[in-house]
């Protein structure tokens, strides 16, 4: 059946009426008042939740971004007792200098990719392993299973598998997490460097110079961690891995008033088997940073005390959590990453309340309004 044109107006004219009675509901005074306030209410909550740092409760590893953009930036990954250091170099290519424990690697995951994220960026352009302990190098491997990685600077210690083809004197780890390591960067076909102290090169106007290890074979494995010095601008920052105080005075007698740094990154921990008193005072640093879990017996009380004498501002992720560093106008500045200065439950709790309350007094009301205008029957009768 065709519908003719009376039909049709008679259709237009019924939604003119509704539209009508729509405005008539959303526009009269109660019900107006009722949105207004809900709009206001909204308003006041969308600003407190962005101004005190709520998205944050959307990010289970949040990165420290007071330096977002700055070309040169230093991100002291809190690891509990182990050590991850991110490096942006001022050419847009990243450095990441161990990764914690097995156990931290998720979180150092995390914290690199919302990191690249933020940069733009898309990849590792270094890791280095400083030498085979695993509260160096285990989180690595959730790293390279996540994350693309381009070349690779790891001791020269070989695996079980690696040492049945090599002769001479030479330093082999037994340990599982090592093994699974090497194989994964082989699998990811990574460029693989050796440590030494011959390595040195540019990365968009930032030297970077690994100072040890100077031997091939070492007895003990923190003697072949890699000590890298970052030299950009007229700042210099000096990583020591776990550099006992024999490499220390091996890198004394070779390089003498050149380890003068501006950050020391305290060997092994702040353990008292490395930063002997010769040592902190060749480099004479204005910052320690310290990778210490608190519930440990490290750092050291003595080497607290020497970084105190030496006028060192100690930074510890113990105390800081995850933190980082740049150069402002030619200083070194570091910032702590932001928290959330509202809770967001008990601000929602009150938007609620203050909704409900809002709706529900004027329906009581406009109730009682209707009901007192209703004529009683039984009186008319």
């Amino acid at each position: 059946m065709i519908k003719d044109k009376a039909y049709w107006n008679f259709k237009k004219k019924q939604a003119k009426e509704r539209i009508k009675e729509y405005k008539k509901v959303i526009f009269s005074s109660n019900t107006f008042f009722r949105i207004s306030l809900t709009i206001l209410f909204t308003a006041i909550f969308l600003v407190l939740f962005f101004a005190c740092g709520g998205t944050l409760y959307f990010y289970d590893t949040i990165v420290v971004d007071e330096f977002r953009g700055q070309d040169f930036q230093i991100h002291a990954i809190d690891v509990e007792q182990g050590d991850s250091t991110l490096i942006k170099l001022p050419n847009n290519q990243t450095m990441l200098i161990d990764a914690g424990e097995r156990d931290m690697g998720e979180h150092v995951t995390a914290y690199v990719k919302n990191f690249l994220d933020g940069e733009g960026l898309e990849k590792l352009d270094y890791l280095v392993l400083t030498h085979p302990d695993s509260d160096h190098i285990g989180g690595a491997i959730d790293v390279l299973e996540n994350i693309e990685v381009d070349t690779v600077f790891r001791p020269k210690v070989y695996t079980q598998e690696e040492a049945e083809n090599m002769s001479g004197q030479i330093s082999v780890s037994t340990t599982s997490t090592y093994a699974e390591l090497i194989s994964l960067i082989d699998e990811k076909q990574c460029n693989e460097v050796f440590s030494d102290n011959s390595i040195s090169f540019y990365a968009g106007g930032c030297l970077i110079e690994f100072l040890s290890p100077a031997e091939d074979y070492y007895s003990e494995s923190n003697e072949f961690s890699a000590v890298i010095m970052l030299t950009y601008q007229t700042k210099k920052f000096l990583f020591m891995g776990d550099a006992d105080q024999t490499i220390e005075q091996s890198l004394i007698d070779r390089y003498g008033d050149y380890l003068k740094a501006d950050v020391l990154k305290v060997g092994h921990h702040g353990s008292n088997t490395s930063s002997s008193q010769q040592f902190l005072e060749v480099v004479d640093a204005d910052y320690a940073l310290l990778y210490s879990d608190s519930n440990k017996d490290l750092p050291s009380s003595d080497v607290l005390n020497r970084l105190h004498s030496m006028g060192s501002e100690i930074l510890r992720t113990s105390n800081l959590g995850d933190y980082a560093l740049s150069i402002l106008n030619d200083e070194i500045a570091y910032a702590t990453a932001s928290t959330p200065t509202i809770d967001i439950a008990l601000l929602i709790s009150i938007y609620t309340l203050l909704v409900i309350i809002t709706w529900g007094i004027r329906e009581k009301h406009e109730y009682r309004v209707k009901k007192r205008r209703v004529p009683d029957k039984t009186l008319q009768e």
